[in-house]
């Protein structure tokens, strides 16, 4: 059985402070860890545990995770998972690796039509990535596409590396936003590459008829703020963008996924050991049913980000909508 913390997070509505809602006065709820590193695959080469980067959905009746592990021999899978009730889960093992890549990572999972597609990060060596495509008829077997997402061109700002896809389908079109680069900081263990101390992320959006084939919405980065391992979803007639921080999940508001408003810290770390250093690659499942979100992340014990554990905190709807309200 796979062992269990709590710990409390605080959810920060900055819209709800600006209606006079004290930090005090917020609601703490809990949040659980549902999975730490485990076996060859999940094992870092520190022996310490690392699992990141969940991607849930619901799918007939159960939820459905796809999610990071680094192994022993540092290389990143990407590993499956099930539950009835979204707490207690059963590990499928790796259901998608690559022997010539460095890693794959950072899935992102729609299906559309009975069909799975996952778009996920593949590094061919250090941490240099592109954003791959894999298909399914069954979220466990998958078969390679190829690339999604290159490189943007010499001198665009995600010329160097692009990765971490957040993927929806509506309107009859596949919607992808994702982070990129043109330099990384100085101390990146990445030989070879440009580097500046001015380096930072931005989010880039692209989107595809078929799901394989990809144009860029422009040239420029429809997001900054150095956010990285974004995900977006729909909530009522808005689009949410959650990013990683080392504070917390943070939290960006859009009506059409091209101009997005920053909103601030959506879910702060708890103060606890087991999120010092933040969340990462957070994913947000919207339950219809249960008018609940539920905010799954890779809490960050270690300063290198390389010490992870998946975690989920459930967000009232009250409190996602305070949120959305305009200014």
């Amino acid at each position: 059985m796979t062992p269990r913390w709590f710990i409390t997070l605080m959810v920060v509505g900055l819209f709800g402070l600006a209606h006079g809602v004290s930090l005090s006065e917020e609601p703490s709820p809990t949040a659980m860890i549902l999975l730490e590193g485990t076996g060859n695959n999940e094992i870092a080469p520190h022996e310490k545990g690392n699992v990141y980067a969940p991607c849930v959905l619901l799918d007939a009746g159960r939820f459905k995770m796809w999610y990071g592990g680094q192994g022993k021999d540092g290389h990143d899978r990407i590993s499956y998972a099930e539950s009835e009730d979204g707490q207690k889960w059963i590990r499928k093992g790796v259901v998608l690796k690559d022997d010539l890549a460095n890693h794959v990572n950072g899935p992102s999972v729609v299906k559309v039509e009975g069909r799975f597609f996952m778009y996920y990060t593949r590094t061919k060596k250090d941490v240099v990535d592109r954003i791959d495509v894999a298909t399914s008829t069954d979220g466990l077997k998958w078969k390679v596409k190829g690339v999604a997402l290159r490189p943007g061109e010499v001198g665009q700002w995600d010329s160097l590396s692009v990765g971490r896809p957040a993927v929806i389908f509506e309107d009859g079109l596949f919607k992808m936003w994702y982070d990129g680069r043109k330099d990384f900081p100085p101390g990146a263990p990445v030989k070879g590459v440009p580097k500046s101390d001015k380096s930072q992320r931005s989010v880039g959006y692209a989107t595809s008829k078929d799901g394989l084939k990809w144009e860029r919405y422009k040239a420029s980065p429809v997001f900054d703020q150095d956010a990285g391992g974004v995900d977006v979803q729909r909530v009522g007639k808005s689009l949410v963008m959650l990013y990683e921080s080392r504070d917390g999940t943070r939290l960006a508001v859009s009506e059409d996924g091209t101009a997005w408003t920053d909103r601030g810290l959506f879910v702060r770390k708890s103060g606890k050991e087991v999120d010092a250093f933040g969340h990462l690659t957070p994913n947000l499942l919207v339950d219809p049913v249960k008018h609940r979100y539920h905010l799954f992340f890779g809490a960050a014990a270690a300063k290198t980000w390389d010490r992870n554990k998946i975690a989920v905190v459930s967000v009232p709807e009250e409190k996602l909508k305070l949120l959305l309200l305009k200014d």
